[in-house]
């Protein structure tokens, strides 16, 4: 089977499942967004809403401004914003030969491989070309163009910056499958397939050397919607 084909995770060789099984999303209602977890809008297996910790929000930005929740309690609630990017993390991971804990590996034994899981989840609401431009730190997954002008069988270019430089080589999926690498600028061309929630996203894995993982993988996604 061709590598586009493959989930994301699995052509990386799959080391966080665990950590990244439950997707979120972020959905617009009542003036505003909710961010939720679950596998509503995916093929995995798993209820349609999986409660998580709010904890997990490490921050949000409304364009490049700071924002807070509307509410800190479950599920996380912030006001309409035309591009709300969240910085969120489940922490620390670790996998031995009997189970995988959401804990540092210090002190573990049968250690097979441990990881930090960062994830970046931004949301466009509407379209501006300013939205195509980068924060400029960490891994982010942008679109060139506006995508709220385009069907299911168009086309849509995005671009991966890593702190805000074009990140080539790097792997993109549409929904649940791997679509192929980034270009030498960034850039790669997506068709899309269906309405409603678009949802496409980039890893990569480096070295951690903080003692408590080997890894850390951090994970950028981009959604919109498109009228059904």
């Amino acid at each position: 089977m061709h590598a586009r084909y493959l989930p994301l995770l699995l052509l990386l060789g799959g080391p966080a499942a665990p950590a990244l099984a439950h997707d979120l999303w972020l959905e617009a209602g009542q003036g505003g967004h909710t961010l939720y977890q679950g596998h509503r809008h995916s093929n995995h297996a798993g209820a349609d809403l999986e409660p998580y910790d709010p904890a997990i929000l490490q921050a949000a930005r409304c364009g490049s401004t700071p924002v807070s929740p509307v509410s800190r309690g479950y599920p996380l609630r912030f006001a309409d914003c035309p591009r709300l990017t969240l910085d969120l993390s489940s922490g620390y991971w670790t996998k031995t030969p009997w189970e995988t804990r959401n804990t540092p590996k210090t002190g573990l034994s049968g250690v097979l491989r441990s990881w930090r899981s960062e994830e970046r989840l931004t949301r466009l609401e509407r379209w501006d070309p300013a939205l195509a431009r980068p924060l400029g730190d960490g891994l982010e997954i942008l679109p060139t163009h506006d995508p709220f002008v385009l069907k299911p069988g168009d086309k849509l270019q995005v671009r991966v910056f890593e702190a805000g430089q074009p990140a080539a080589g790097v792997p993109v999926a549409y929904g649940d499958n791997t679509r192929g690498l980034t270009g030498p600028d960034g850039s790669i061309n997506l068709r899309l397939r269906q309405t409603g929630l678009q949802r496409i996203s980039t890893t990569r894995e480096t070295p951690l050397q903080d003692g408590k993982a080997d890894l850390l993988l951090r994970t950028s996604t981009l959604q919109f919607e498109l009228p059904r």
